[in-house]
């Protein structure tokens, strides 16, 4: 159930009578106990085998009828295409049907490679692979104007015989509920199939006049392309001419996600006239390990001057400078989320490691999310400030100068206000102000200027030393409002750092963190000391990191 229910109240009775609970979810009312039921079977819509309907049909006989009587129930069909018992199958979908009625309703198609390799007793007849197919499409095809989402996941490729003739039996039929539209084709290797965008070959039904949203792996673009909203593709060979035909047939088109992205075999001139996406609202993008030549990049061709979020993902990324849409475009920005990026050179010379010159020029960000992204890179800062800590035999912390001119000036007390973040007890490193507001300093000539409008920050890592690269930020950027914390994020903020009150003249950062070994559990907190946890929240929002939520 979506909701705990309270206690139900005992009445005591003789002992030799059975007690009777008073169940207080009988006096709601049949309607609004199907609107539970409907609530619980989303919840449990993304579970491979859901079985909260057939769990709440076992339990009386009030909530069977009331279930048999709400056809909205029945609207996840699911029908795995390989079967030891294909009878049961068959009827189970039957069953399905019949009780969904006239309800637009989601079709899900499965063909894994354990269902291809199942393995029947000796004495058993051969397992005809396409006796279920056959089976099935009867009940099946009666219902398909009915359909409303269409999820296909096979494991093997669209060429194999089980597939095309699935699709080809399917492609007779039209299909004119039909919004969405997912193949996910050869699954188990999809990086094995690279598929051009100048074919659109319908695999399945003849028309979908309402399709709105696709979903592509391992298959062609589906017509219609005119009302789309919603396009993804992997492992796709972009061309101009296509991408210019995408364009102008899909007019409405607001999420575009391009994932193992190619280069163009043909490089395109980048002084023609830009590709106008003007309601493009999300771009999610990663590349394939391919060698990205100038002009070969398709996302260099496109203008979507009312794009709010992009998400890069990946660590194989070309040269963001003549890869990448124009930055000057991008007015519209709002979020900027990257996912396992690298920057810089972590000394592996066979890699495209990117700078982060293109990402500091979004002037307009306000929402970064980094996952599994080292943040300390894309917040460059001056030499001087930065003194590593070093620590001598006798466990005594002392300062290293960052040159040995005596006018040189150690970071002043004002600026980190004796406040220290500790990884361990006997390494302390000196941070930020105390939990006291009015003590922060206001920006300087000397502070992080890029991304002004920034005031929300997402973090998802393993790395305490990232906590500590956040605190500081909170601490030179004021007007940050809102943290989104992962709960790895979490952990180590409440167990891997301690703050302390120490000397004021102690750098604030220690270059060697990434060598020193993580304890797993909380040193005790002394007098004078701070929970981390307790100082962030008294400066920051700090809210639970969910990825599906994240889309401001």
């Amino acid at each position: 159930m979506p909701a705990t229910l309270p206690e139900m109240p005992v009445t005591r009775q003789d002992p030799d009578k059975p007690v009777k609970l008073s169940n207080q979810i009988d006096s709601l009312p049949n309607e609004l106990l199907a609107k539970i039921f409907r609530a619980g079977i989303e919840l449990d819509r993304n579970d491979e085998s859901p079985r909260s309907l057939i769990t709440y049909c076992g339990v009386n006989s009030r909530w069977l009828a009331i279930c048999h009587h709400s056809p909205e129930l029945w609207t996840d069909i699911r029908i795995p295409l390989y079967h030891i018992r294909p009878e049961k199958v068959v009827a189970r979908t039957a069953t399905w049907l019949e009780r969904s009625k006239s309800c637009p309703f989601d079709l899900t198609l499965v063909i894994t490679i354990a269902m291809l390799t199942i393995s029947i007793v000796s004495n058993a007849e051969p397992y005809d692979e396409y006796r279920l197919i056959r089976d099935i499409l009867p009940v099946l095809i009666p219902h398909i104007p009915r359909v409303q989402r269409l999820f296909f996941t096979t494991e093997v490729s669209f060429k194999s015989p089980q597939v095309l003739f699935i699709c080809t039996r399917l492609a007779a039929y039209e299909a004119p509920h039909l919004t969405d539209i997912r193949l996910h084709l050869g699954t188990l290797d999809i990086s094995k199939y690279v598929i051009s965008m100048d074919r659109i070959v319908p695999l399945v039904f003849k028309s979908a006049p309402c399709l709105r949203r696709q979903s592509l792996y391992g298959a062609d673009m589906q017509y219609p392309l005119r009302g789309l909203t919603s396009l993804e593709l992997s492992h796709v060979l972009p061309d101009e001419a296509s991408f210019r035909y995408l364009s102008a047939q899909s007019p409405a088109l607001e999420e575009l996600c391009l994932l193992s992205l190619h280069p163009m075999v043909k490089a395109a001139d980048l002084t023609q006239s830009k590709l106008s996406f003007p309601t493009l609202r999300s771009l999610t993008v990663s590349f394939a390990r391919r060698t990205f030549a100038p002009g070969t990049s398709v996302l260099a061709l496109m203008s979507p001057p009312n794009l709010e979020l992009l998400k890069i993902q990946g660590i194989f990324l070309p040269n963001p400078a003549t890869c990448f849409p124009d930055p000057t475009l991008l007015t519209q920005l709002h979020t900027l989320i990257l996912e396992q990026v690298v920057f810089g050179n972590p000394n592996l010379p066979d890699a495209n490691w990117h700078d982060t010159s293109f990402y500091l020029t979004l002037t307009s960000v306000r929402h970064l999310q980094l996952i599994d992204t080292p943040p300390q890179p894309i917040f460059p800062e001056q030499e001087a400030k930065r003194k590593p800590l070093l620590r001598s035999r006798s466990s005594e912390l002392r300062v290293r100068s960052s040159d040995s001119h005596p006018d040189s000036q150690p970071v002043q007390a004002k600026e980190l206000d004796s406040t220290v973040l500790s990884k361990h007890k006997g390494f302390k490193l000196p941070f930020s102000p105390p939990a006291n507001t009015s003590l922060l300093k206001p920006r300087t000539s000397n502070s992080y200027t890029y991304w002004p409008n920034l005031t929300t920050i997402s973090l998802d890592t393993i790395r305490a030393k990232d906590l500590l690269w956040l605190c500081e930020l909170i601490v030179e950027r004021p007007e940050i409002e809102t943290v989104y914390l992962s709960r790895s994020a979490k952990r180590h903020l409440a167990s891997s750092l301690t703050m302390w009150r120490g000397e004021d003249e102690i750098s604030s950062w220690d270059v060697n963190l990434k060598w020193k070994n993580l304890v797993r559990t909380r040193p005790p907190v002394e007098e004078g000391d701070m929970d981390p946890v307790e100082w962030l929240e008294q400066h920051v929002k700090v809210c639970d990191y969910h990825a599906k939520d994240q889309a401001f």
